[in-house]
């Protein structure tokens, strides 16, 4: 093979791949060198957190996922940059997307089953964010849409499955998303 074909093996490996190491294994060279010719080529590196993830990565992915689906318009920038800083843009606001899977926990005979959210890096960046509450078989149980003003003294967020939180306040139905964002844009 020619450079040339290596580096459309490398681009055609890396569309189904979605990682370096397995596409250098795959053509037989280092990832290092994948990683510059898909570089010179023009792809963008981003990996795949879906597949290769950490386990929050991919509970993450399932939000992400589902917002997208119910905002079809929406860019989403993790298609764009690796590890981007905002999940998504839709028009001229910025988007982050938080997912939590139903926490269990007990305290003095009582359950506390929670959502928790971590908002510290983005609250300074994003114009609004969307938060999935996830059931244990990873079902939306509620989704919650929170402008930055009302999160910018938070570094977490936690909402009892209970209700009795002043998130609650908060709870939107996923299909009411798309028109939501196409309100502010208009």
């Amino acid at each position: 093979m020619n450079k040339q074909e290596i580096i459309d093996k490398c681009i055609e490996s890396y569309s189904r791949l979605k990682n370096l190491k397995l596409v250098g294994l795959e053509v037989g060279i280092p990832w290092q060198t994948v990683y510059v010719y898909l570089k010179r080529s023009g792809v963008t590196v981003t990996g795949d957190k879906a597949r290769y993830g950490s386990a929050i990565d991919r509970v993450a992915v399932i939000g992400e996922q589902r917002f997208h689906k119910a905002v079809p318009f929406a860019v989403d920038n993790n298609n764009l940059q690796f590890q981007a800083s905002i999940d998504f843009s839709v028009y001229n606001l910025t988007v982050d997307v938080k997912t939590s899977k139903l926490q269990h926990k007990k305290s003095y005979k009582k359950s506390t089953d929670r959502w928790s959210y971590c908002v510290n890096k983005q609250k300074d960046i994003a114009d609004l964010f969307v938060l999935y509450a996830l059931n244990d078989d990873l079902e939306t149980e509620h989704v919650f849409l929170m402008p930055n003003e009302i999160v910018t003294n938070a570094t977490t967020i936690s909402i009892p499955k209970s209700g009795n939180s002043k998130w609650f306040d908060y709870k939107v139905e996923e299909d009411e998303l798309a028109r939501f964002f196409k309100q502010l844009a208009a």
